[in-house]
């Protein structure tokens, strides 16, 4: 019997959150690359460990560890033993977070790297590199932080995990969390366009003839997109309708501005839009984000005009 070793590797096991039987596989690796270095052979030999005893046997035989490898190839083995440790808990974590792509995680801001943010979740670190920050907020060590995971990459070490709080689909991610119609799949974010910070628009579609997609979103005296726009500091977060007519989703993305007349050139996919002169500016809005957000949205160019002939473009 050999208890102590035994308990040794399920401690380690344990400890690294991998699986039992890989801390065993990995020990085995570990004996035989140690003996083969120490005996010769052109093949490694076959190591087992009694799940029960934490007997060895190597090519059918029991082996006393300490007596016949000696402390050098010993320690050569339990180094082995750690490197196949760590990379199972690499790849393991490569493999989880990988999977995840798309999902919102939750976490602590950490440390900074310039104006790169490392955030702390739990077991691994997510990198939310500067292009990814909201312009708008400010982040402090131990702020909990939800985040959009974007991106998994292998590196020579632990994973590296990408998150945003820019991207468009951190909203769409958000709105979910609000809106059970969406989880349960009555109603669908069909695009989001954003200036990440100031404001976005989500085209929504129902699924479900019954549900009111809009007001779904919206929720009760506002409540659920009041939730997203918190989340987001205060970003404002504007629900567009779907429809097969683009022209309704031109009219319904530059609202709260009114539509007098929209030209649509399809092939070209531009679209002139003339509103009151006294709407323009919300068809525009805030430098230019109005129609710019719009134009995301649709996919045309639009230009907005009024009937005396102001003009502005955006694509």
């Amino acid at each position: 019997m050999n208890i102590d070793f035994l308990e040794a590797i399920e401690e380690m096991a344990r400890a690294r959150g991998i699986d039992r039987e890989v801390a065993f596989s990995a020990m085995e690796k570990a004996i035989a690359a140690a003996y083969q270095t120490k005996f010769g052979g052109e093949e490694p030999p076959a190591v087992s460990i009694d799940r029960r005893s934490g007997d060895v046997s190597v090519n059918g035989k029991r082996f006393d560890l300490v007596k016949e490898l000696g402390r050098i190839e010993s320690r050569r083995a339990e180094d082995f033993f750690r490197r196949e440790i760590l990379r199972h808990r690499r790849e393991g974590l490569y493999e989880m977070y990988a999977s995840r792509i798309g999902e919102i995680l939750n976490g602590f801001v950490h440390r900074f790297e310039g104006r790169d943010v490392w955030i702390n979740l739990g077991e691994v670190e997510a990198l939310l590199p500067s292009e990814e920050r909201l312009p708008t907020e400010r982040y402090v060590p131990g702020r909990r932080l939800r985040t959009y995971l974007y991106q998994v990459e292998r590196t020579q070490g632990d994973p590296r995990i990408y998150v945003s709080r820019a991207h468009p689909d951190f909203v769409a991610r958000l709105l979910a969390l609000e809106v059970p119609e969406l989880e349960q799949g009555m109603l669908e974010v069909v695009k989001v366009a954003r200036v990440a910070g100031v404001k976005s628009k989500v085209l929504v579609r129902g699924v479900d003839p019954r549900i009111d997609p809009v007001g779904s979103c919206i929720g009760p005296g506002g409540s659920r997109i009041r939730a997203v726009s918190r989340e987001l500091s205060g970003e404002k977060v504007d629900i567009v309708r779907w429809n097969e007519d683009v022209r309704q989703v031109i009219r319904g993305a530059l609202a709260p501005a009114s539509t007098l007349e929209l030209e649509l050139d399809e092939p070209a996919r531009t679209a002139t839009v003339t509103v009151p002169g006294s709407d323009i500016s919300l068809a525009i809005g805030r430098d230019g984000h109005n129609v710019e957000l719009a134009a995301k949205l649709t996919g045309y160019a639009i230009t907005i005009r009024t009937p005396s002939g102001e003009r502005a473009q955006a694509r």
